[in-house]
């Protein structure tokens, strides 16, 4: 009996490990970044509120949140936005499973996620804006991801990315505000507004021509 307790507890330490091989290390990484991303002392550094009323958002736009993580400001965007869509982008498909969750628990039936992939966000629509936060210095290439914006905005629509200028989080891809600037420039938008509300962070936003 005790051996076939040990064989049952050995097989079991074997199965854990195949599923995270298999995609359990997604579901670790999700609730470790659901727990980061609304901590109080995060909330309080993006003030969010701040940063949503900033995008003059108007009712019946369509959205893109670009790495949603936990959908703070997916959820945020949609209540000002409606009935208009956000959708919440992210390569984690647990992060989007959490976003469908606490959408439904909110009563907001205006969110759709979209799975992307490292290199491409897989925008499905015609956008008027797309926002991006603490995401694009975890993209290995930036410009050619910038690039891919141009034919999912439309003429006028806008691209505001929030971004670090020092404290960057470890495995970061550092860049400053005018490279930034020099990425979109030759991706075809405009800087319109420069705001520097945020500690650590700038908040820029784009115009496409």
């Amino acid at each position: 009996m005790r051996r076939l307790v040990a064989l049952g507890g050995a097989l079991l330490v074997i199965g854990t490990a195949i599923a995270l091989l298999a995609g359990g290390w997604t579901w670790v990484k999700a609730r470790f970044y659901i727990g980061h991303m609304e901590r109080q002392d995060r909330l309080e550094r993006l003030q969010a509120e701040r940063v949503v009323r900033t995008l003059e958002l108007v009712p019946g736009w369509v959205v893109a949140d670009i790495g949603a993580g936990s959908g703070l400001f997916t959820r945020a965007i949609a209540k000002q936005v409606a009935p208009g869509v956000v959708y919440a982008v992210d390569i984690n498909p647990n992060l989007l499973t959490h976003i469908e969750k606490t959408a439904e628990d909110a009563g907001l039936a205006n969110i759709q996620t979209v799975l992307a992939t490292e290199d491409d966000p897989r925008l499905p629509a015609t956008l008027d804006l797309v926002f991006i936060c603490d995401t694009l210095h975890y993209i290995e290439e930036p410009e050619p991801y910038l690039r891919k914006l141009h034919a999912h905005v439309r003429p006028g629509g806008r691209v505001a990315i929030i971004d670090f200028f020092r404290n960057w989080p470890p495995m970061s891809n550092q860049f400053s505000a005018d490279r930034l600037e020099s990425w979109m420039t030759l991706a075809g938008f405009a800087l319109v507004e420069k705001h520097d509300f945020l500690p650590d962070q700038y908040f820029l936003i784009f115009e496409r021509d």
